[in-house]
């Protein structure tokens, strides 16, 4: 496989890869290291199917089962997608495309869960011929960003993830009463450590407030946080091309959408989610 780097901090492209024959397990451990290096991997050229895509997936560890309120709830598989099972366009007060709308903010997948995600994978399956990208965001390089009194500020502090906290800024009726319940506010560290490549900041669209702060205390804080993540620098912006398939380390990096541009065009990815193996607050 050809490996090129994509930006200096964050994201590599493999090219001359199939991975549905990869009989050597050292190809897992190579991108498994870049990975862990450089937080985004993508795999050019992946027209797979989905039990593909999930036996490929399952060479990183366990998948979580999609969450209830998800299109693919209950199976391995989360579909992203803009139109119904007839093939039209939803409305834009559609269920689906208020989900995705919310998807355009910065967030790490599942951080609202007690044992969050290590790695998302993501296929493209119909892309916009205009917009629609998705950009990484290097928390590592934010981290390193922060001058070091911010950083001695922060580094014992825990924030409470919660699923309906950016959700409900969308609509107020987006969270069920069911998501409510499966998907109560869980504790996270906000600096997370990992041995050789350093420290990450773990935020996001979930993050709703810092533990044992009050909430002018707290929002002043991540206020002044996302002051230094804001930089363009960090960010890799990934326009798709058919069959890309991305690889993200969730603990490591933010992501969100982008809108399409012009006319609605349909789009459809389909996702996995390596479930984590620790508590963030183990770290």
């Amino acid at each position: 496989m050809i490996i090129n780097k994509l930006k200096k901090f964050i994201g590599v492209e493999i090219n001359d890869l199939d991975i549905t024959k990869i009989l050597d397990i050292g190809i897992i451990n190579e991108i498994s290291e870049l990975l862990s290096e450089f937080s985004v991997v993508v795999i050019r050229d992946q027209n797979i199917t989905n039990d593909q895509h999930i036996k490929f997936s399952e060479f990183f560890g366990n998948l979580e089962q999609t969450k209830v309120g998800t299109d693919g709830s209950g199976s391995k598989l989360i579909i992203l997608r803009n139109f119904d099972e007839d093939g039209n366009i939803v409305s834009p007060n559609d269920r689906q495309r208020l989900n995705n709308l919310a998807n355009k903010e910065w967030h790490s997948d599942s951080s609202f869960k007690k044992i969050p995600s290590k790695l998302s994978i993501l296929s493209a399956k119909m892309i916009p011929s205009n917009g629609g990208d998705t950009e990484f965001l290097s928390m590592r390089a934010a981290y390193n960003s922060l001058p070091e009194n911010l950083k001695l500020n922060i580094e014992d502090k825990v924030c409470w993830h919660d699923y309906s906290h950016g959700r409900l800024k969308i609509d107020p009726n987006l969270v069920t009463s069911e998501e409510k319940k499966a998907l109560p506010p869980v504790k996270q560290k906000l600096v997370l450590n990992n041995k050789k490549y350093g420290k990450s900041l773990y935020l996001g669209a979930h993050c709703s407030k810092i533990d044992g702060m009050t909430e002018n205390e707290s929002q002043n804080l991540l206020k002044e946080i996302y002051e230094f993540v804001d930089n363009k620098s960090f960010v890799y912006s990934h326009i798709w091309k058919p069959y890309d398939l991305i690889m993200w380390d969730n603990r490591s990096v933010l992501h969100r959408a982008t809108p399409i541009k012009g006319k609605i065009e349909k789009r459809l990815m389909v996702r996995t989610t390596i479930a984590g193996e620790t508590s963030t607050l183990n770290d």
